[in-house]
């Protein structure tokens, strides 16, 4: 069972005899409830800093994994009632700005892996991770293909496929490292408790 991130709060009367201030007590609880669905969108912002961070090789800048792309694609379907279409489009408005590209590539690219994710989420939750991993690569090769597509058209010439394809391979291969901690993560500051009956498009 999920373990829940929450202050370790005791009723009124425990509360009292340990020396806890109960407005206190309820304050962390307050902030616990407003801080928790906000978290996949922290997290997938983190992601996001991590993917325009400079590498110290420039040859690997290109093909760099898209941290921000995992979360996106991992909340989208694991938790959409914490991190919607608005959440995925701010996310990637804000690494074009970081990254330097043109403005609404990412963010495009995002919001259409966040709106397939959620329609077809059935076929990955309660599911072998490895049917998330796949998902992971094709969703990752899309991407790259459809920004390879919106560069192209922003340049007004048909730009170099390599790099957009070799980020891609390297983002599925290296997807289980980041996954991990992001259900580790799930696990024990996240409830499931209502989540579970959402329903599978949504």
């Amino acid at each position: 069972m999920p373990i829940r991130w929450r202050a370790n709060l005791r009723t009124p009367s425990k509360t009292r005899a340990a020396g806890v201030n109960p407005v206190l007590a309820q304050a962390l609880s307050r902030l616990d409830q407003l801080a928790r669905p906000a978290l996949p969108f922290l997290i997938t912002l983190i992601a996001a800093l991590l993917s325009a961070v400079p590498w110290p090789w420039p040859q690997f800048g290109p093909v760099a994994p898209p941290f921000a792309l995992m979360a996106v694609y991992y909340w989208s379907i694991h938790r959409p009632d914490m991190f919607g279409g608005i959440s995925a489009f701010t996310i990637g408005l804000l690494l074009d700005a970081l990254l330097g590209t043109a403005f609404g590539l990412h963010a495009l690219s995002f919001v259409v892996i966040h709106q397939l994710c959620l329609q077809q989420r059935h076929l990955f939750v309660n599911h072998s991770f490895f049917i998330l991993w796949f998902g992971f690569a094709v969703s990752a090769l899309a991407v790259a293909l459809l920004q390879w597509i919106g560069l192209s058209a922003y340049e007004a010439r048909w730009m170099p496929l390599g790099a957009p394809l070799v980020q891609a391979v390297l983002a599925g291969l290296l997807f289980p490292l980041p996954a991990a901690l992001l259900i580790a993560l799930q696990r024990h500051a996240l409830s499931a408790d209502d989540w579970r009956h959402m329903p599978p498009g949504g």
